[in-house]
C-alpha cells in the first residue's frame, strides 16, 4: 500500500490489492474456481472481470463485466458463476514469445479495505517527512 501526502490536503490511499493477476487455470464447474499465478490479495465480495485471449479458450468469460468472488485462498478465487457449459480453459501447446496472458482484473468494487499502518508505529501522517531525497 502507498500513502501519499499532499501538504494541506488529506492523505490519499492507494491499495495494492486491486491488481491484475495472471490466470493459471479455470475449472468448468459451478461455482467456478480460478487459480492465479500467486497471492492475489483479493477479498470475498469483490467483483472482477476477465481478459482471456482466444488461444486459451473459455471466451465466454470475456462477456461478463462483473463476476462476484464468493470465496478465496491465497491463489484461488471461487466465482459466483456456472462455467459447466463453457469451453475448456487451457494454455496452448506452444506460446509465442510475446503474448497477452489470461488475466483476472478487479473492478473498483467490493468491501471497504481498511488502510494499512504507517511505516512507524508512532507516526500519524507523512507531514514533514521527505522521501526519495526530496525528488518527485
Amino acid at each position: 500500500m502507498t500513502v501519499m501526502y499532499y501538504p494541506g490536503y488529506s492523505q490519499v490511499i492507494i491499495t495494492p490489492n486491486l491488481r491484475t493477476r495472471t490466470i493459471l487455470s479455470i475449472t468448468n464447474a459451478s461455482p467456478m474456481v480460478v487459480t492465479t499465478d500467486g497471492d492475489h490479495g483479493y477479498v470475498a465480495g469483490m467483483e472482477v472481470r476477465f481478459l482471456i485471449p482466444t488461444a486459451f479458450g473459455m471466451q465466454e468469460l470475456n462477456k461478463f463485466d462483473a463476476v462476484q468472488v464468493i470465496a478465496i485462498t491465497a491463489d484461488t478465487l471461487t466465482m459466483k458463476i456456472d462455467s459447466l457449459q463453457f469451453t475448456a480453459f487451457q494454455y496452448p501447446v506452444s506460446l509465442p514469445t510475446a503474448y497477452t496472458p489470461p488475466s483476472v482484473i478487479p473492478n473498483n468494487s467490493g468491501p471497504y479495505l481498511p488502510p494499512q499502518p504507517l511505516p512507524y508505529g508512532n507516526q500519524t501522517s507523512f507531514e514533514g517527512t521527505v522521501y526519495n531525497a526530496g525528488q518527485p
